[in-house]
């Protein structure tokens, strides 16, 4: 079904897991198969909960970086059409800010690399757990781009205008501890516990979740 994720659902909680690593990088291959996941599967799954992580050490180390600039590259071949950048940016933001729209709660188990788009992703979460030994952060502006994943509208949400340009304009990476005193994140727990921790979550969590907490 898939060749960069992977699905399965156990005790009514749904896991995507994203199964690319070691750094479980996010190729147009990932945002082909996610758009698809949202779209066509998670809706219609009989689940309570969904937890998002990613295989082995780490959650993720973001959008290939190749594969943005080959976009932006053929763009400009063709007539310095930005339209095409737009859309192609608008789209994954939509659909990873569609986690919002589900009736259910979604947790994100973060281990290990979350930066980039894997982080923007893990913002649209309803929850976020991290393992103590995670790194965080928006390194998209040392790339002389723009985190284009919803990372510029969540982010100044959460934590404020200040501190958002700061983070997204230094592109500094940083550690759970910080982010718990941001706000950013719910929880740190060893690097061990955290898919553990994550289950326990989103079994508390469904019984608990209504629409309006997506609000929040």
């Amino acid at each position: 079904m898939f060749k960069v994720l992977n699905w399965h659902i156990k005790e009514k909680i749904g896991y995507l897991e994203i199964s690319n690593p070691p750094s479980n990088p996010m190729d147009s291959i990932f945002f082909e198969e996610f758009y698809w996941w949202r779209t066509e599967i998670v809706e219609k799954a009989e689940i309570d909960s969904v937890i998002i992580h990613g295989k082995g050490r780490h959650f993720s180390s973001g959008a290939v970086l190749n594969d943005l600039l080959g976009i932006i590259n053929r763009s400009y071949e063709h007539g310095k059409d930005i339209k095409k950048i737009s859309e192609f940016l608008n789209k994954n933001s939509q659909i990873f800010y569609s986690l919002k729209e589900l009736k259910i709660p979604v947790i994100a188990a973060v281990r290990g690399v979350c930066i980039g788009s894997a982080f923007e992703l893990a913002l649209c979460a309803d929850y976020i757990v991290c393992g103590e030994k995670a790194v965080l952060g928006l390194p998209e502006t040392s790339f002389d781009i723009m985190p284009g994943c919803t990372g510029t509208y969540v982010l100044p949400k959460i934590v404020g205008k200040a501190l958002a340009m700061e983070l997204i304009l230094t592109g500094k990476t940083f550690f759970p501890a910080e982010a718990l005193d941001w706000n950013l994140i719910q929880k740190v727990v060893p690097t061990k516990q955290v898919l553990d921790y994550a289950t326990n979550i989103a079994k508390n969590l469904a019984s608990k979740f209504t629409e309006d907490l997506k609000l929040i």
